[in-house]
């Protein structure tokens, strides 16, 4: 009956991840299968965390599910064709199954602590996912709502819960602007997830991006092709409009790599990256995703004790966008 009650109130049904429905740009079949592929993976979380809701056994679903495809990817035997399919859809999962954990927390009488169990443990290894997971559910609250999560957040990982909030926006109303809801850096980390749902809702084509990247004021120009070089990576597509890209984003080529590296480091976290993202990697960034990994890796150390004017996952970001670029691996245009 609990199942049922919450399906009715807060399911989402896959059809809304279809690229028809959503009124996106259809692309070519393969580019529209893999992004397609992602977002049915974010449902499949999403309602099996709904009708579970308890983390530890969410988490316990999911490797039995998803564990044989993870398997085939890491022997190699699941490649990138078919659309991307279950084998690199792990961490779309994780995000969908922190969004329902976290609006049952946020739901509950009394403040739930399902995400923060989901994110130590189950979900450890796909941190960043679940972080922008939050996002999603900040966006189906009422504000009077979101203190039960947003007092959670982590000081450098939380800022990723606007970056998913920003996706949620732009995935669902892609031709109305997207405001931020909190004043200050809150905007420029929405802006980051409206850039990976360009990417999406572009269908992966380079030049409808660059388009719809303009749309945006000039200061959140950087922030909006950082997301697009992390989904870029992290969801894969045609890789001859990755190549593009950097050109494209011009002045922002750094940004454009630094989300690369992002989407490296927490593919690697998941296990094996998918071949996708080697290649946008090597593209985006001029290195290879294990070494763009250790770059956010290396900078995030030297970041101990932050006290400067700006949170310390935008210095983090800076700096990952500057070493890539003084190595000359960010192929600025």
């Amino acid at each position: 009956m609990l199942r049922k009650v919450r399906r009715r109130m807060l399911g989402i049904s896959p059809r809304e991840v279809s690229f028809s429905v959503r009124g996106f740009h259809l692309g070519d079949h393969e580019t529209r299968s893999r992004l397609e592929a992602a977002g049915a993976a974010f449902v499949r979380g999403y309602q099996l965390a709904l009708d579970i809701g308890e983390p530890e056994h969410v988490g316990r679903v999911i490797d039995a599910t998803e564990g044989r495809a993870r398997a085939s990817l890491a022997r190699g035997a699941d490649t990138d064709h078919g659309g991307g399919g279950r084998a690199d859809g792990i961490g779309f999962v994780f995000e969908g199954a922190a969004m329902a954990l976290s609006l049952l927390d946020a739901l509950s009488p009394i403040p739930g602590d399902r995400l923060a169990r989901f994110r130590e443990g189950p979900a450890a290894r796909s941190v960043y996912t679940v972080n922008v997971g939050v996002g999603w559910a900040l966006a189906r609250l009422p504000r009077w709502r979101w203190r039960p999560l947003l007092c959670r957040l982590d000081p450098l990982l939380g800022w990723l819960a606007w970056d998913g909030y920003g996706f949620h926006q732009v995935f669902f109303h892609p031709r109305e602007p997207v405001r931020a809801p909190l004043p200050g850096y809150v905007a420029h980390a929405t802006a980051q997830g409206a850039g990976r749902a360009l990417w999406f809702f572009c269908c992966g084509d380079a030049d409808l991006v660059a388009g719809e990247v303009r749309r945006y004021r000039p200061e959140f120009h950087g922030d909006v092709w950082s997301g697009v070089g992390l989904a870029a990576t992290y969801a894969g597509g045609p890789q001859d409009h990755v190549t593009r890209l950097p050109r494209l984003a011009g002045a922002h080529a750094p940004a454009l790599a630094q989300g690369a590296a992002f989407a490296a480091k927490a593919r690697i976290r998941l296990g094996v990256p998918p071949a996708h993202t080697e290649a946008a990697t090597l593209a985006l960034a001029g290195v290879g995703s294990a070494e763009a990994a250790a770059v956010t890796d290396r900078v995030l150390a030297g970041l101990a004790g932050h006290t400067g004017p700006v949170p310390a996952y935008e210095e983090w970001r800076r700096r990952v966008a500057r070493e890539l670029t003084t190595t000359g691996s960010s192929h600025v245009a």
